[in-house]
Order: structure tokens, then C-alpha cells, then sequence
């Protein structure tokens, strides 16, 4: 009689298939160089330069090492807003955030612009409806818009002192 061989008696060959634990490394080392590369790229290209041509770099802020913020108020406001069904009105109380080391020269330029400042100010917040300042994308919209005219008003010439304008109280009633 003639004796079959089943799968399991018969003997491995170096062409049979590799097993299923050597595909499952390849494809973990595969991923893994994968994301070191993405994670690697950005440091070997530039941070700034992703998306942008060669000769043009980003713009550099000055900003010193080991500066603390200082808080500079500029005042409150407060508004009618532009609703024509009832009356609404608004009341902000700005604040100007600005390195230590720079407050100084800072209150000067300040101090000359004031009022002309808050004249733009309380001209702008009237002509804003409710729809305008609610929510916290209208507050960041508002605030965005503030901190840049604010900085055409004190440094018209773009060469200025880095400050950020926050609110320290935004109120609609």
C-alpha cells in the first residue's frame, strides 16, 4: 500500500511561504521609519521653510531671552452697539501686554497716542452689531482687529515694540 504524506508530515522547503511573523516585522519596521522620516523632515528641511521657495525666509521677531510680561491698561469702553431692535451695548476693558524691558518706551508711545486710539476704538465697537461681538470667534475677530490697528497707530512704520492687546473684561448687555 502507498502511504500519502499529509501537509503536516511533509518537510518545509526554503520556497514555501514566509511565515506570517516575518511580514507582521517588516510592515512594523516599515512604519516606524516612516514616521521618524515625517517627524525628521521638518528639522532637516527648516521649520520655516516648508511651503516656501528658496531665498525667502520667515520673518524673525525680536523677542528677548528671559523676558517677563509686564501689563500696561489702557482703559475701559463702553458702546452702543448697531442693533436696530433693541438696545444693546458693550463694555471692554483693554489691557496691553509687553516685555518687561520694553514698558518703559513703550508708555511713551502710548501715552502720546491715547486718546486718538480710543476715539478709532469706540468708533469701531459702535459699528458692530450683536452678531458681530458674540461667540468666541466674534471676541478673538474683535480683539485680532484692535491688536492691528493699534500697531499702525503706535508704530506706522512697522519697527515697534511686540505687544499683545487682551481683554480684561468684555461685557454685552
Amino acid at each position: 500500500m502507498a502511504e500519502t504524506q499529509t501537509s503536516a508530515d511533509k518537510p518545509a522547503t526554503a520556497e514555501g511561504k514566509p511565515k506570517s511573523g516575518k511580514k507582521k516585522l517588516i510592515w512594523i519596521l516599515l512604519a516606524v521609519v516612516s514616521i521618524v522620516a515625517g517627524a525628521a523632515l521638518p528639522v532637516v528641511l527648516g521649520a520655516g521653510s516648508l511651503g516656501k521657495s528658496h531665498g525667502e525666509e520667515a520673518p524673525k521677531k525680536k523677542k528677548p531671552e528671559h523676558a517677563e510680561p509686564t501689563i500696561i491698561p489702557f482703559g475701559d469702553v463702553a458702546v452702543n452697539l448697531a442693533e436696530s431692535r433693541m438696545t444693546r451695548y458693550l463694555r471692554v476693558k483693554l489691557v496691553i501686554q509687553v516685555n518687561a524691558e520694553e514698558a518703559k518706551d513703550f508708555t511713551k508711545e502710548l501715552e502720546k497716542r491715547k486718546p486718538v486710539m480710543k476715539d478709532w476704538l469706540i468708533s469701531h465697537l459702535s459699528g458692530k452689531s450683536l452678531k458681530d461681538v458674540a461667540g468666541t470667534v466674534g471676541v478673538k475677530r474683535c480683539q485680532r482687529e484692535i491688536q492691528e490697528r493699534f500697531e499702525e497707530f503706535l508704530f506706522p512704520h512697522g519697527d515697534g515694540i511686540e505687544f499683545e492687546v487682551l481683554f480684561e473684561e468684555f461685557v454685552v448687555q
